[in-house]
């Protein structure tokens, strides 16, 4: 089952909303490629248990103003689960280096809006688990 969100879309000059799901990240080895110019503006990412790299493709200055969330979710092992650098492309709070969380079953958000043709402006927030009831 797909996690539904609705978003404000900017068409014309008016804004109306368009009902966007996760599209699936897939891996080609331990890269994830988030495709900027896919018709959505949500990704999943599954990361595998190994060294993983997000990467961004088709950065360019169509895709200025996208914003939406990649959803990271760790497997259930997570004996090697590590997260290499950022490319260089991104551009985090303070230029600060992500501490990834790298928990069984954690998951994570990065938010991002592509501010240019070569600078995604990203922000993480990881750790999630179930409120206290």
């Amino acid at each position: 089952m797909a996690i539904q969100f609705l978003q404000d879309t900017l068409i014309n000059g008016h804004f109306s909303f368009q009902e966007s799901a996760f599209t699936s990240v897939v891996a080609s080895g331990n890269t994830h490629t988030v495709d900027l110019t896919a018709d959505t503006n949500n990704y999943k990412v599954i990361a595998n248990n190994a060294t993983n790299t997000l990467a961004f493709s088709n950065l360019s200055d169509k895709v200025i103003g996208k914003t939406g969330s990649i959803a990271i979710q760790n497997p259930a092992s997570v004996g090697s689960l590590g997260w290499a650098a950022l490319p260089a492309t991104a551009y985090t709070p303070g230029g600060v280096a992500i501490s990834f969380d790298t928990s069984s079953n954690g998951i994570a958000v990065i938010s991002y809006l592509v501010m240019s043709a070569n600078k995604v402006l990203i922000n993480y927030v990881g750790d999630f688990g179930s409120y206290p009831q």
